[in-house]
């Protein structure tokens, strides 16, 4: 589905300024890496994206989900309007892949249709954004171990190297570079043998805090083999815990009953 590639979404909301951090981050990189996710990802929630490569825009809702360590994820897309009658549902499986369903607007008529999620990093539905970027790892599904140190402009930088337990992130590693006082991610690498082919960044002043988490407001993907850069910036989020099955159905699809927020 390349069309879904070129898209993102926009939907205000006020900022607070990131708030400084005194709490020490765990030394051990499981809990580093787990209490970052566990703060900025694993949560129920409504949020609005904007995605930006050059002069092309799409702005697009998510309604994320968790049910036990499992995550759904519905993707509304709002801009450009051609796209308008397009939506993704993917569904986090215990045995390493997620089910992703997609629906077009068409000719023929309204469906949805099963798509392959066999590797996640590889369904760039969003540019250089791929759909495991709105998800967080599930417990188990990356082996974290210490790679060292950096410093970084005056800031001391540790890396975690992030191994999958199955085959169907469609990377080897990544290696995540958080900041060693705040505990932040700041950068992502993501490799294929010893190529890295996907960099994610965040800048320090790119968190914000909002429902009482610091969660990255802007971030810039950039490929290898690829001159453009894509941001993709958190226009809008409310923490919304139970939010209800009929909205993750294939029924709802087809019907684009999606939040407004």
């Amino acid at each position: 589905m390349p069309a879904l590639a070129r898209f993102a979404l926009c939907i205000l909301v006020a900022a607070s300024p990131a708030a400084r951090v005194s709490a020490d981050p765990p030394d051990d990189p499981t809990a580093l890496a787990e209490a970052y996710f566990d703060e900025t990802e694993r949560f129920d929630a409504l949020l609005t994206f904007e995605n930006r490569r050059g002069p092309a825009r799409m702005v697009f809702t998510l309604a994320r989900r968790f049910r036990g360590d499992q995550a759904e994820l519905l993707f509304d897309i709002r801009e450009p309007t051609a796209f308008r009658k397009w939506a993704l549902l993917a569904r986090q499986t215990r045995g390493g892949s997620d089910d992703l369903f997609a629906y077009f607007a068409e000719a023929t008529g309204r469906r949805v249709r099963r798509i392959s999620a066999a590797h996640l990093e590889r369904q760039a539905v969003f540019s250089l954004f791929a759909i495991g970027d709105f998800r967080p790892p599930a417990p188990g599904e990356l082996g974290y171990e210490a790679a060292g140190e950096l410093t970084v402009a005056g800031r001391r930088i540790r890396v975690v190297k992030g191994l999958p337990t199955h085959g169907a992130l469609g990377f080897d590693r990544v290696e995540l570079q958080f900041d060693a006082t705040t505990g932040l991610l700041l950068e992502s690498r993501y490799f294929r043998g010893e190529q890295e082919f996907r960099r994610i960044s965040i800048a320090p002043d790119a968190y914000e805090v909002h429902e009482g988490r610091r969660l990255p407001m802007r971030r810039f993907a950039r490929s290898w083999g690829d001159d453009g850069v894509t941001e993709l910036v958190l226009r809008g989020v409310l923490a919304t815990p139970g939010l209800p099955d009929a909205l993750f159905s294939h029924r709802n699809l087809v019907a684009q009953r999606f939040p407004d927020f």
